[in-house]
């Protein structure tokens, strides 16, 4: 333990923080009378670019002029064979995402994994190709910026994207919204419950504990009581001593103190792991309503998936997006999801026979 504790200390200026860019690439807000007109453009852009030789680059949406980034097509998509770097491989080269745009993965089927995520972000209204462009000069900023880079590729395969759907990834903050709100944020930590699952460290069971009981209402004060503060002010210091953010920290140094103890690609016991989780937790307070206990459901399933599944940490994501986004998850030893919400979207790749998930409940 005195080891991760060391490790710990020393990601704690960069996890989870949103001073991690100079250019303001992460947790960058839009103002909401904006995001209309933003996502129409951005549309349009890619439409007229779909049979241009030079490709529009929808990065970092929300702080650029969009009608000065062409780029010229620097990756070929091809199916290759499905095969997993190491951490150490992976690091000694500092292997980060290229550049991507729409026009790069316009042509691929909706069954590949880039055709999956164009249709991904496209539904969703969310273009960031490019999360912390910064060049990492440590490993700890190294991993940090990777899981950023990769995150929406988590949700794609983890299938972290079956909330109810009103066309975009967004948290209104708004009374009538909340339903909306919740399910966003809940998806959030079940995403970082699946990653703590491949933390491979038992030190991160507590935490995980505390979530699943209590990441409910952490969620319901972040939306009445610190996102409102962030948006006004985009002072992320006053917002930190709300749990939500540290979700996002806390997964982030578990990464990097198991990178840095060699824990990251090793096999363990499942079943000790969830018998350890199961002792720690207590029963819900007979009051719990039927969200609450669905969300707790939702984040110990997530946790289970993670553990179950190979490193995908050490999955080099641009070189695969030609192949199946279904190939890929088998490939990762991804389970499919059993818990949904009402309501869940779903993406082309996932309605095939006998392959679309049942929602949790109706209501």
């Amino acid at each position: 333990m005195e080891d991760i504790h060391k490790y710990i200390l020393e990601a704690d200026d960069y996890v989870g923080k949103n001073y991690f860019n100079t250019d303001d690439s992460t947790f960058l807000l839009v103002p909401d009378d904006k995001l209309n007109s933003w996502y129409e453009l951005l549309k349009d852009k890619i439409e007229q670019n779909k049979s241009c030789t030079s490709n529009f680059v929808a990065r970092k949406w929300s702080s650029i002029d969009i009608n000065r980034y062409h780029w010229v097509r620097r990756i070929r998509l091809e199916q290759r064979k499905l095969e997993l770097a190491t951490v150490e491989q992976l690091c000694r080269a500092k292997y980060c995402l290229p550049y991507l745009s729409p026009q790069d993965l316009a042509d691929l089927p909706d069954s590949s994994m880039g055709g999956a995520y164009l249709q991904y972000m496209n539904d969703a209204k969310f273009y960031e190709f490019d999360k912390n462009p910064l060049s990492p000069d440590s490993d700890m900023k190294w991993l940090i910026r990777l899981m950023r880079q990769t995150h929406d590729f988590y949700h794609l395969v983890g299938e972290f994207y079956h909330y109810g759907w009103e066309g975009g990834y967004l948290v209104y903050n708004d009374p009538r919204r909340f339903g909306h709100d919740m399910l966003v944020l809940i998806e959030e930590i079940c995403i970082y419950a699946f990653m703590m699952g491949q933390v491979r460290l038992k030190e991160v069971i507590p935490t995980v504990a505390d979530w699943a009981n209590n990441g409910y209402d952490h969620c319901a004060a972040w939306l009445t009581q610190a996102y409102p503060i962030w948006r006004d002010t985009q002072d992320f210091s006053r917002i930190e001593h709300f749990e939500f953010p540290r979700f996002i920290g806390d997964c982030e140094k578990f990464t990097y103190a198991s990178m840095k103890l060699g824990q990251l690609e090793a096999d363990v016991c499942v079943d000790d792991f969830l018998n350890d989780l199961h002792r720690l937790l207590p029963p819900l307070p007979l009051d719990a309503g039927l969200e609450e206990r669905e969300a707790r459901d939702m984040v110990l399933e997530s946790f289970e998936r993670g553990l179950r599944s190979r490193p995908l940490i050490c999955f080099e994501w641009d070189r695969y997006l030609a192949n199946d986004l279904n190939e890929v998850r088998a490939f990762l030893n991804i389970p499919r999801r059993k818990r949904f919400r009402d309501g869940s979207h779903y993406l082309k790749a996932d309605l095939v026979p006998d392959s679309a998930p049942v929602a949790m409940s109706t209501r």
